[in-house]
């Protein structure tokens, strides 16, 4: 849930996620270059054992001169220090970044559980108490650094993956060698030559090294938050409709009716032509009050373009993932298994908006768990479309109830497509590990150099994971690769969301 706190001079928004119950206090800015707010989640963990990694949260802060109230918020620079950030209670330490965009806050030691409230202390690059600020808090999970396979072996169930450099379509092992010397394009091919048409340098990410992942998908709410910071020539790029549509008017969701694709996002107050930019918040109950405790600020973001994706993930400082490391984050250490699912089974069970209980809630759940509990094949059905971001796991289900991957990011199949550099033949040796810079072009796309601007086709993107909607389970398969990224097209974009990662 996110709330709208008002003082004299200064505005505060701040984030909540429900599936860890992540809560950001109200933000005090205690001198000009410190800012002071509480932190705490539930279900935390580091482990040493096993996955070897541990849960984070990304914290990232915006402003806005109070005298220029229309012009785009800015990304604040943070210390690139990690002492000069305080948290109080030993349990936590902050792990400052080395561009100063955000920091990562996690435990200190081995454990799991809840987090209880600690104040944090951050200090800004930036010397002026009288700006708006926007606290963001995302939360995420560390992949450590480490040889994995990508690949099942199996072309069987429309899998499309496989490498002609190591045999017929055998799993490929990415380790140290291949993150030092790279791929050849032959290597990164498979059965219906989708791969690189240039050969992939060290510099690209093939998920060897450590990096950190949205534990989520973007939530509606998370991309509310972005479209109310940006401009209004900016929303033009990233709207649906006009941001001087009436009130009421769906920011995202076209073509088919958006009632049975769950996306709430309406225009809260109309925007001026290229002056003033809309409001937006949430309002999935269709009852004209936004931002009410059924409106979906949890479910899962559809409707997204690879360029929405990109732009939010460029506005936040994180960066798409590459289709080797989302089979990092779905498969970890194991050795591959042929139609598995990234929760390391064969098993899976299909739900949808209509076997949940409390619709649009923050605590919307599945009414029949069970192991591998997915959402897809749902079809054109009213009301239904993705449900609540990790909706299947509770503080007792085990990975494969929640339908969890190997590193304890959540969705990963079902839901929404998650959208990723790769696919059809396309050079991608350009693309390296560069997070975003948290800010955007005028017209509201990613300005991070060599991110592929469309994505689509046989321009350098690709779904993978299955979505709600479509009937077929071997979608949701780990190594299944059979769709194309559409691009800049919104039309079939109810299916489509994503998240992104971040190297460190």
């Amino acid at each position: 849930m996110k709330r709208l706190i008002i003082f004299p001079i200064i505005i505060f928004l701040f984030t909540h996620s429900f599936a860890n119950n992540l809560q950001l206090g109200t933000p005090v800015i205690s001198d000009p270059t410190h800012i002071k707010f509480t932190i705490q989640w539930d279900n935390s963990w580091k482990v040493s054992s096993g996955p070897g990694n541990w849960d984070a949260v990304w914290i990232f802060i915006k402003y806005q001169d109070c005298a220029t109230n229309y012009l785009p918020w800015q990304h604040v620079g943070l210390s690139t220090t990690s002492s000069d950030h305080t948290v109080n209670g030993g349990v936590l330490q902050i792990d400052a970044t080395s561009d100063g965009k955000g920091v990562f806050i996690r435990r200190i030691a081995n454990g799991s559980g809840n987090i209880s409230s600690a104040t944090v202390t951050l200090k800004m690059n930036i010397t002026d108490a009288s700006y708006n600020y926007q606290l963001n808090g995302v939360e995420m999970a560390y992949v450590p650094q480490g040889a994995f396979y990508i690949g099942d072996g199996n072309r069987g169930a429309g899998n499309q993956y496989g490498f002609t450099g190591d045999g017929a379509l055998a799993p490929k092992l990415i380790d140290a060698s291949v993150q030092a010397s790279g791929l050849t394009a032959a290597q990164y091919l498979s059965n219906t030559t989708w791969g690189s048409t240039a050969a992939l340098p060290p510099t690209f990410p093939f998920g060897y090294n450590g990096f950190y992942t949205m534990k989520y998908e973007i939530s509606q709410e998370e991309y509310v938050a972005f479209l109310n910071t940006i401009t209004y020539d900016q929303q033009l790029g990233r709207f649906n409709a006009a941001p001087n549509s009436t009130a009421g008017t769906f920011v995202l969701a076209g073509s088919p009716n958006p009632s049975h694709c769950r996306n709430g996002i309406k225009i809260k107050t109309p925007g001026t032509v290229n002056n003033i930019p809309a409001v937006v918040g949430c309002d999935l109950n269709l009852n004209g009050t936004f931002d009410e405790v059924d409106d979906g600020k949890d479910v899962a973001c559809n409707w997204l373009s690879w360029a929405d994706l990109i732009a939010y993930l460029d506005w936040a400082a994180l960066r798409p993932m590459t289709e080797f490391e989302f089979e990092k984050i779905c498969r970890g250490t194991a050795s591959p298994v042929a139609n598995e699912y990234v929760w390391g089974t064969t098993t899976i069970l299909a739900t949808n908006a209509g076997s949940i209980a409390y619709p649009g809630a923050a605590n919307e759940t599945a009414l029949t768990p069970g192991a591998g509990l997915c959402a897809y094949a749902v079809g054109a059905i009213a009301n239904r479309g993705p449900l609540r971001c990790g909706f299947a796991a509770t503080s007792t289900t085990n990975r494969a109830q929640a339908g969890a991957s190997y590193y304890g990011a959540m969705d990963m199949a079902g839901n929404v497509f998650e959208q990723c550099i790769g696919g059809m033949s396309y050079n991608y040796s350009t693309f390296t590990n560069v997070n975003g810079d948290g800010n955007l072009t005028s017209t509201g796309l990613a300005d991070t150099p060599n991110w592929p601007a469309n994505g689509g086709g046989d321009q350098g993107g690709i779904y993978r994971g299955g979505n709600w909607y479509d009937n077929g389970w071997q979608y949701c398969i780990t190594s299944n690769r059979d769709w194309l990224n559409n691009g800049t097209n919104r039309n079939k974009d109810y299916r489509a969301g994503g998240r992104g990662v971040r190297s460190f």
